[in-house]
């Protein structure tokens, strides 16, 4: 993760690797501040710009030619599922265990960041007239009992499905 302050509010720059594919696949994920203001304060979510693109392999040599160098690698094993809320709307749930790397690129290695405890992420793409939609979506979906199945399945597996 790369953390960027374009003015007052912090942003970040993710790289990130699918190792399910036969050939690993990259993307790279800006994730903006927080949105801010009165119409923030009112929504029970955080509304945050992600804009995300598909990379070639070189992706990690181009970032250190432009002088970034890797702090940390976070390997995540879990579950996400898709669904459509409307013809608008898609909602992904994702519950995974985050594990850190003590050597780089070294998956076999990996420890539990927070052992027990899994992080859940509920993501769904809106546009500045959808937004208050999209943020009630959580609770009128069963976004809440079928992230919590997923949880549950997470820790009788002992790991699940690296994503």
């Amino acid at each position: 993760m790369i953390f960027l302050y374009l003015g007052t509010v912090p942003s970040e720059v993710r790289l990130i690797c699918n190792l399910e594919e036969t050939k690993p696949t990259w993307t790279v994920r800006f994730v903006g501040g927080a949105m801010r203001g009165a119409s923030a304060e009112q929504l029970s979510v955080l509304v945050r710009t992600v804009i995300e693109s598909k990379a070639s392999k070189n992706v990690l040599r181009l970032f250190y030619a432009l002088g970034y160098k890797l702090d940390h690698e976070l390997l995540r094993v879990g579950f996400a599922f898709h669904f459509q809320r409307g013809t608008q709307m898609t909602v992904t749930v994702t519950v995974s265990l985050v594990n850190k790397m003590p050597q780089l690129h070294n998956i076999d290695e990996a420890v539990p960041v927070t052992p027990g405890i899994q992080l859940v992420e509920v993501t769904a793409s809106a546009s500045f007239e959808t937004y208050t939609e999209v943020a009630s979506t959580g609770i009128s979906t069963g976004v809440v009992p079928i992230a919590a199945a997923a949880a549950a399945s997470l820790m009788s597996d002992g790991g699940g499905t690296t994503l």
